[in-house]
């Protein structure tokens, strides 16, 4: 993970407004003027040569944060950032649409009097931006936003790429970076589960230079990357949280993943778990999150990121992560907001489900479903990217490649329907792999 903070204001204090986001590029921090305007980076090199940002191409700067996977299919490039200016240079703004990755990016044209503000299709990497008084800045958190004057920041969209004019500072377009095809036409997972291979492959096999983990329990989402690792014959380490798990699911996981998957198993100890949150407590801004059904008046709101379980738990285990010197995270995010909306049959398994998992015939009657963009998806989101970025981590969303995503979304309504989590119920019986069938487990 990386960050940064753009801004066409003067400030005194970078420092102060830089403090969270360096955890999150512990490798360098890049401060310069350009233009009269200031640009911050905080690099954590994961791919290719290091290379630190901003990049400047003639009177154009790019700030990047992300991971882009097609950039070899781009040009000759030996890093995925150099990739972005001549991809704009051929689209224009509209370059956003031809990335395939996870990325939150701000790109400054002064020939053309433009900055380009764009999150990827779920925002899976945090951005802000604010534009008061003729001035206009973006960030990775809120709070530098908040340190450098801007009295009402705004929350980028997921999926949206903002075009706003640099000399007036007003909004001149805005545009879907993908649109998803809602036709539930097909009758076979098999176009599924390619895709779901190569989604483990770009983000696990092609041009990863550092250690992968994963949390991994007897639940779904983490034994099907799991699955999906060993198949490739991926090497990574599993930090398996016992709790309420299925222990001879778990065990009978672990002899099959074998030998391509080392798994540490643990509890978590009061000390543990005090030491994990005084961590965050101390390593991320505050972060409120936005569950809510879209059915019922169930909500969330008054939940801080801090306080969650969730979030605790994943501070415990990125801290064994950091000490074994692994950087890249696998998460299974997206799992529950996609294939089962927590629910099965149309009946939830937590209240926050919107439509208890049962798809209609007509997709276009739900979607997108709150916790699609927003919601759960949101702010589980926030709680990867803010736990992870505290200890200069990376989490990668094999759920959340776009051909994944749009490959569930293209299956006939009765596959959808079959089973819980249709799509990894039938990856697992087609790969003879251990699942506890229909429950939601993991913290």
């Amino acid at each position: 993970m990386c960050s940064f903070l753009f801004t066409t204001k003067h400030i005194r204090n970078w420092k102060k407004a830089n403090y969270f986001l360096k955890f999150r590029g512990p490798d360098i921090t890049k401060k310069i003027t350009f233009n009269d305007h200031m640009y911050i980076h905080n690099l954590l090199s994961i791919t290719g040569t290091f290379t630190p940002q901003p990049l400047i191409d003639g009177n154009i700067c790019i700030l990047f944060n992300g991971e882009i996977y097609n950039f070899k299919d781009l040009g000759d490039f030996d890093n995925d950032t150099k990739c972005i200016i001549p991809l704009y240079k051929k689209y224009g703004p509209s370059f956003t649409q031809h990335l395939d990755g996870e990325f939150a990016i701000t790109l400054v044209d002064y020939d053309k009097d433009i900055v380009v503000i764009s999150s990827d299709i779920f925002k899976t990497k945090p951005l802000f931006y604010a534009i008061e008084d003729g001035y206009i800045a973006s960030a990775s958190y809120i709070t530098p936003l908040i340190d450098c004057g801007y009295r009402n920041p705004i929350k980028a969209n997921p999926n949206e790429t903002l075009v706003i004019k640099l000399s007036t500072a007003k909004i001149i377009d805005r545009f879907e970076v993908y649109h998803f095809d809602l036709r539930q036409y097909k009758t076979s997972y098999k176009d599924w589960m390619t895709a779901f291979h190569n989604s483990i492959k770009k983000r696990a096999a092609s041009h990863v230079r550092e250690k992968i983990f994963i949390g991994i329990s007897s639940g779904y989402d983490s034994g099907a990357i799991a699955c999906e690792m060993a198949r490739q014959k991926i090497y990574f380490k599993g930090y398996s949280h016992v709790g309420s798990e299925n222990i001879d699911v778990l065990d009978r996981r672990k002899k099959m993943l074998q030998p391509y998957c080392d798994i540490e198993q643990y509890t978590t100890t009061k000390r543990e778990w005090k030491i994990a949150h005084k961590f965050i407590m101390k390593h991320t801004e505050s972060y409120q999150y936005t569950i809510h059904s879209g059915r019922t008046d169930y909500n969330e709101y008054d939940l801080a990121l801090v306080d969650d379980n969730g979030s605790n738990q994943f501070s415990n285990l990125s801290r064994k992560a950091k000490r074994d010197n692994r950087k890249i995270h696998l998460s299974g995010m997206g799992g529950d907001e996609i294939f089962s909306d927590y629910g099965f049959g149309g009946e939830s398994k937590y209240q926050h489900s919107n439509f208890g998992g049962l798809f209609p015939k007509d997709l276009t009657t739900i979607f997108p479903w709150p916790s699609f963009y927003g919601s759960t998806m949101e702010s589980y989101l926030a709680k990867e990217e803010y736990v992870g970025g505290a200890y200069g981590l990376e989490s990668r969303y094999p759920f959340l490649d776009k051909d994944v995503v749009q490959e569930f979304l293209s299956l006939d309504v009765k596959l959808k329907n079959n089973y819980y989590k249709n799509v990894l119920h039938h990856y697992f019986v087609e790969n003879n792999f251990p699942f506890d069938e229909g429950q939601k487990i993991g913290f």
